[in-house]
C-alpha cells in the first residue's frame, strides 16, 4: 500500500515498498488530531510474507527516536469491533427483554548518492532510518538497494516531496524479528506538527488487488479546537448505507456477508470512489453495544493527549478503485457530536413490534423461520443457539443507554462485521 500526499510538509505518508507478491486491500487508521498536533497509526494487512513488508513516510523534519513508536495489534482489533455494523437478536421492543538488536548492516548504505543517513533507530520490529535525498533517482536507488522495491510511478511522487524540502522516514521488518506469516505487523505510530489535516491515498493503488479499502479511527476533541466533533471527509462524495432494519436471521444466515453486499450496493449506487460513516461517539456511545470495548489506555496509546472522556471517536469507511483515487483525503471536524451506530435487526417476531422496515425491501415479515418456535430470539434463554458469529450473548454490552438514530431500546448486540472477514469476490 503506498499512500502520498502533495502538500509541502504534509502528515506523513505510508509509501509501502513491497515485493509485487505483497498486495493490500483493507488499510486501517487511527488519526488524532487535537489542535496543529497530529498522530498517525497505520495498520496495513500485507498479503504474502511479512518480513518482505516495508514503507516510506515523507515527514517534515528528523524525527526524534520518541516520535516513532508501535502499537499493540489489538487496539485496532478492538476499535474495529467496538465501532464495527452489528446486528442484535433484542431490538428493545416491550414485550421483549522482546528486545531486537539493530541490523545496521544495510542502512548506512548510500548506495544511491546524495542520499543521507540522517537517523536510525529500532522501532518495536522495524528497522527504521530517517533519509534526506537532493533528487529522486539517488533516493529511489537507495531505498532498491536497501530493500524497498517501490514501485514503477513512485519516483515523481519521491520529487515533489524533495523539492518540498521532506525527509524520509523508511521502515522495514528487522531480520531479527523473524515474523511469522499469518502474524500481524505492529501497527507503526508518528507524531507531528502539522497545519494539513488529511490522509494520502493516491499511490497506495501501486498495491491495489483493485478495490481498496480504508477504514479510518479518527480521534478528536468533544469541545474546542478547529477540528473537533464528528469527521468527514471533504474532496469525496458520502454515501449511506441502509440500516435500522431487519436483516436476516442470526442462526441460518451470514450477517458478515449481508453487510458486504448491503455496502457495496450503496457504494456502486454512489459511483463509487466514496466514503460513509460507521459510528460516532465516545465511551459507552455504542447503543446497542458489542462485547468489545475501548479503554482509557487505547486513547491514550492513540495519542489523544488530556481527559480520555473527552474524545469523539468517528469511523471512517472509503472504497475506491485506481481510477477513482484522483486526490488524497482531506479531513474536517464538523462540529457535530450526534452519537451513531449501524446496525441491524435480526429477524424474529418480537422484533416486528418496533422494527417495521425490512432490509430486503418488503413490508412484511419474511416468510419462514423467524427465530425460534416458541418467539425467543436465537441466542436467548428460549432458543438453542447460545452464541451467533462467534459473539457470547452474555458477554455482549447492555449498559449503553443512550440512544442513537431512534430505537433507543437496542441493547444487546451480536459481534459486528469484522474487518478480517472482508469477501472478495
Amino acid at each position: 500500500m503506498l499512500l502520498f500526499v502533495s502538500l509541502a510538509f504534509p502528515c506523513p505518508t505510508i509509501a509501502t515498498g513491497t515485493p509485487s507478491s505483497l498486495s493490500f486491500d483493507t488499510a486501517q487508521v487511527a488519526i488524532v488530531r487535537q489542535d496543529q498536533r497530529t498522530t498517525f497509526s497505520v495498520s496495513i494487512n500485507p498479503v504474502g510474507d511479512p518480513q518482505s513488508f516495508a514503507l516510506v513516510l515523507p515527514v517534515p523534519k528528523v524525527l526524534a527516536e520518541d516520535e516513532i513508536t508501535t502499537l499493540d495489534p489489538a487496539i485496532f482489533a478492538r476499535l474495529d469491533g467496538y465501532t464495527a455494523p452489528r446486528h442484535v437478536d433484542d431490538a428493545g421492543c416491550p414485550s421483549s427483554s522482546g528486545g531486537l538488536q539493530l541490523d545496521s548492516s544495510d542502512t548506512g548504505s548510500d548506495d544511491g548518492g546524495g542520499v543521507d543517513v540522517e537517523a536510525e533507530y529500532l522501532v518495536g520490529e522495524y528497522q527504521v532510518v530517517i533519509l534526506s535525498a537532493e533528487e529522486s533517482g539517488s533516493l529511489a536507488t537507495w531505498l532498491d538497494s536497501n530493500g524497498y522495491y517501490l514501485p514503477a510511478g513512485a519516483d515523481e511522487r519521491l520529487a515533489e516531496y524533495i523539492d518540498a524540502g521532506s525527509y524520509f522516514l523508511a521502515a522495514k521488518v528487522a531480520e531479527e524479528a523473524a515474523v511469522a506469516t499469518g502474524v500481524p505487523l505492529s501497527p507503526l505510530q508518528v507524531s507531528y506538527d502539522s497545519e494539513i489535516f488529511a490522509i494520502p491515498i493516491r499511490l497506495a493503488t501501486l498495491n491495489s488487488p483493485g478495490e481498496q479499502d480504508m477504514v479510518i479511527y479518527a480521534l478528536t476533541e468533544i469541545e474546542g479546537g478547529s477540528d473537533a466533533g464528528q469527521v468527514a471527509i471533504a474532496n469525496y462524495p458520502q454515501f449511506t448505507v441502509p440500516d435500522r432494519c431487519i436483516w436476516g436471521n442470526a442462526s441460518t444466515d451470514d450477517f458478515t456477508a449481508f453487510y458486504e453486499d448491503t455496502f457495496t450496493a450503496a457504494w456502486t449506487a454512489a459511483g463509487g470512489g466514496a466514503w460513509t460513516m460507521e459510528f460516532a461517539g465516545g465511551f459507552y456511545d455504542c447503543n446497542p453495544c458489542t462485547s468489545t470495548t475501548i479503554t482509557e489506555d487505547d486513547v491514550a496509546a492513540l495519542g489523544f493527549q488530556g481527559d480520555p472522556y473527552a474524545h469523539h471517536l468517528t469511523r471512517v469507511h472509503m472504497r475506491y478503485t485506481p481510477e477513482q483515487a484522483t486526490s488524497d483525503l482531506v479531513l474536517y471536524g464538523s462540529g457535530l457530536y450526534e452519537p451513531m451506530v449501524v446496525a441491524y435487526a435480526d429477524d424474529w417476531e418480537a422484533n416486528y413490534e418496533c422494527v417495521d422496515s425490512f432490509c430486503t425491501g418488503e413490508d412484511t415479515p419474511w416468510e419462514g423461520d423467524s427465530g425460534s418456535d416458541d418467539g425467543d430470539p436465537p441466542g436467548t434463554s428460549g432458543g438453542d443457539d447460545d452464541e451467533a458469529d462467534g459473539a457470547n450473548l452474555s458477554d455482549a454490552g447492555t449498559g449503553c443507554g443512550c440512544g442513537t438514530r431512534g430505537l433507543p431500546g437496542w441493547a444487546l448486540a451480536l459481534a459486528g462485521t469484522g474487518l478480517a472477514a472482508r469477501r472478495r469476490r
